[in-house]
């Protein structure tokens, strides 16, 4: 069994063709997914018995199958006041179900986070997306920025968070490793204000998108719950990444949750599966001026394919500790 530190991830991504790569992988799994040859189960979550129903103390699981890439997995995190606090994948190999690896899953993550947002855009963005606005400037906006320049010809980024510095930061970087004009923004309405697609990935649980920020022909992408208000769903052509669980997560995904009970919004609402318009099933955009929002739940066949991926990249490089595991012979 081969342990990656984090330090092992990041060597194995080193390179600028990663991103690239980490999308066509998640696309293929998701082709896969659309196809019934995979397997997967929701996330569950199980909190801490003296803090019941929120997110500060929790232990969470996502096993996933893909049989035709050979592999399983298992990501397990925990969480405490809002953050991540651990997290891993276990990896297992497909024929006999051994071990075959554990992956640190901090930096990885959001590389897993991002790739179904580089695979929504090259869907169902225009074709003349040129500019990207971001509401964030954290791991995942700097993972969103990148997953998406990996598929689509973007010349400009525009980008706010609330923290002066952190936004700073993003543009040295962004324009350091993309090579494109990158700018800070005094509000999240300038940091989408003419953009093709607009990203929030911020910590979630609080609006940061208001639904009259919406122009025809955007695409809008959300990482975490409770970031846009209803009025965005309603606006919207609503793609997601399993329906099945952003309708019905656990800890519930606002502002689907209150839509869903009220009764204005429900799984016939829901355009697509990204996977059916990966695979060609079901149509994406369809017209120039259509305003699309896509959200993609924890899934568990991201873990999967991801994890398999970063695992060969580190073989190939001689990265790893090998370990016993299992019993002897």
């Amino acid at each position: 069994m081969l342990f990656l530190t984090e330090q092992d991830v990041k060597d194995a991504l080193s390179g600028g063709d990663a991103y690239k790569e980490a999308v066509a992988v998640i696309e293929r799994v998701l082709i896969q997914q659309s196809a019934g040859t995979t397997h997967h189960l929701k996330r569950t979550t199980m909190t801490h018995p003296n803090h019941p129903g929120h997110l500060w103390h929790n232990i969470r699981v996502l096993p996933g199958m893909a049989p035709e890439l050979g592999a399983a997995a298992v990501r397990i995190y925990s969480g405490y006041r809002g953050t991540n606090r651990s997290e891993i994948i276990c990896l297992f190999d497909w024929d006999d179900m051994r071990m075959s690896a554990i992956i640190s899953d901090f930096h990885l993550h959001a590389i897993r986070t991002s790739a179904p947002y580089g695979v929504a855009a090259k869907h169902l963005a225009r074709a003349d997306a040129r500019t990207l606005g971001i509401v964030g400037s954290g791991r995942y906006a700097r993972g969103m920025a990148q997953a998406i320049c990996a598929v689509r010809p973007i010349e400009r980024i525009q980008v706010f968070s609330r923290d002066p510095a952190n936004v700073a930061s993003f543009c040295d970087d962004m324009r350091s490793t993309l090579g494109i004009d990158v700018v800070a923004c005094a509000s999240g309405r300038e940091a989408v204000r003419g953009a093709d697609i607009m990203v929030t990935a911020t910590s979630g649980n609080t609006i940061v998108f208001e639904a009259d920020w919406l122009t025809p022909g955007v695409l809008m992408m959300s990482l975490a719950p409770g970031e846009f208000d209803e009025r965005t769903v309603l606006r919207s052509r609503v793609y997601l990444t399993a329906p099945e669980q952003v309708l019905s997560d656990d800890p519930p995904r606002k502002p689907f949750d209150t839509l869903v009970a009220s009764g204005r919004f429900g799984p016939d609402d829901v355009v697509a599966d990204l996977c059916d318009v990966v695979a060609g099933k079901k149509p994406g955009r369809t017209a120039h001026n259509e305003i699309i929002l896509y959200e993609s739940a924890g899934l568990a066949l991201l873990d999967v394919g991801i994890g398999h991926w970063v695992y060969q990249r580190a073989r190939s490089r001689g990265l790893g500790t090998d370990m016993p595991f299992g019993e002897e012979n």
